[in-house]
């Protein structure tokens, strides 16, 4: 019998040398087949669903059967488009030339970067990101052919005097960074530090990826004014954000704001990816969204994950401590970042692995948020998130991943 087809010669170079499987993915998978508590997924736990609300915002939109065509908006359903304008500047977050024909409705936040890397990147190009940066990002602009180099960072987020020297070297075709409570290290960039990095983009004429899907989740007084808003009309920072981590992540909807220069070619290559997006579930959601209060929306939210970071760093305090395992703290977002050279580690992969398996908690290698050169900056690293993990959940997780670090390698 004849062997199946195996497409081994028609792979293309994409499929075949620019994408690993993602170590997020693999762990998580490995935390439900070992029935582990999991300290690896950056998404809202389901508890939080405003259910109630959004069956009731949803109820009518069968109303409208042009819904159900494709939709005739090139940016996706323009009631939507002007709710987010107009958060987006009463919050401060956008200038004055953001309007709602800047606003592109996206498959989530990851569709965004998806675009913006098709809209920019040429095979061998080089795109500076922070070091770390999150993995999905990363095989992103690989599968588009980049040159991922990591801008060596701090407490404070990107250190601008690297970012000039790298530039200064070899050049970039733009800077992606998430500035707020950053994935996966949690940390924020201060003003200061941002107009810094403006400065120096404008005097190298290099434009900036500002990805903030964690803006509106800080702990302890609000986030600091974006990239977007502190460009004003320079116009060369890209702004993406989405509704998973203030509503749901099922929604799939985000968006970005778009320069005016490249709104044409953006559109072309949106086209080119499925014509529209559902204005049906586009629709849904602006009901919801017209109908809540966002501002208490985001307080409850707030007070939600601050109970879970306050219980998630109370953990470490009494259990990771003791060894000397440095970790931060996050004033928002939904993660923390833990280096564990004190205990001797030097290959957190094979120790997730363990620890996964012999202790039932899972948590991500700090090595999967690194470039493929620079994984090994990585090794002793590891990320935690909190955002599905109550205090009680946290303390037990956190003891048992203190056993595995005292366990491992005797």
């Amino acid at each position: 019998m004849a062997e199946p087809f195996s497409f081994k010669y028609q792979l293309s170079t994409m499929a075949k040398e620019r994408l690993d499987p993602s170590e997020i993915g693999v762990m998580i998978k490995l935390s439900i087949v070992n029935n582990a508590i999991s300290l690896t997924a950056g998404e809202p736990s389901a508890d939080i669903y405003p259910i109630e609300e959004l069956k009731k915002a949803f109820s009518t939109i069968f109303e409208d059967t042009s819904l159900l065509a494709y939709a005739k908006e090139d940016f996706g359903l323009l009631n939507l488009r002007e709710w987010i304008t107009d958060r987006m500047k009463a919050d401060g977050l956008a200038p004055e030339w953001v309007e709602p024909k800047n606003i592109l409705l996206t498959n989530g936040a990851g569709e965004a970067i998806d675009l913006v890397a098709e809209t920019l990147i040429d095979p061998g190009c080089t795109v500076l990101v922070e070091a770390p940066t999150f993995t999905e990002t990363l095989l992103t602009f690989r599968k588009q052919g980049a040159n991922c180099v990591g801008v060596p960072s701090d407490d404070d987020g990107i250190i601008p005097e690297e970012f000039e020297k790298i530039v200064k070297e070899r050049g970039a075709r733009f800077l992606y960074t998430i500035p707020n409570f950053q994935n996966p290290s949690g940390r924020t960039s201060p003003v200061e530090r941002r107009v810094k990095i403006l400065e120096i983009a404008a005097h190298y004429d290099i434009p900036v990826f500002e990805d903030d899907p964690y803006h509106y989740l800080s702990y302890d007084g609000e986030a600091p004014a974006t990239y977007l808003s502190l460009a004003k009309d320079d116009k060369r920072v890209l702004h993406s954000n989405s509704f998973s981590k203030l509503v749901a992540p099922g929604v799939r909807c985000g968006w970005l704001v778009v320069p005016d220069a490249i709104i044409p070619h953006l559109n072309a290559l949106r086209i080119s990816a499925g014509l529209t997006r559902p204005a049906i579930v586009q629709q849904g959601l602006f009901n919801y969204l017209s109908a809540t209060d966002f501002k208490a929306r985001v307080a409850f939210l707030r007070d939600v994950y601050r109970v879970r970071r306050n219980g998630m760093t109370e953990a470490i305090k009494k259990y990771l401590r003791p060894l000397g395992i440095k970790t931060n703290y996050p004033r928002g977002g939904f993660f923390l970042w833990g280096e564990a050279s004190s205990v001797g580690i030097d290959d957190i992969p094979a120790f997730a692995r363990f620890a996964v398996e012999k202790k039932k908690v899972g948590i991500i290698p700090g090595s999967a948020f690194y470039t493929r050169d620079e994984a090994k900056n990585g090794r002793d690293a590891f990320r935690i998130s909190f955002a599905k993990v109550d205090p009680q959940t946290a303390d037990e997780g956190i003891r048992r991943l203190a056993e595995a670090f005292r366990e491992y390698k005797k």
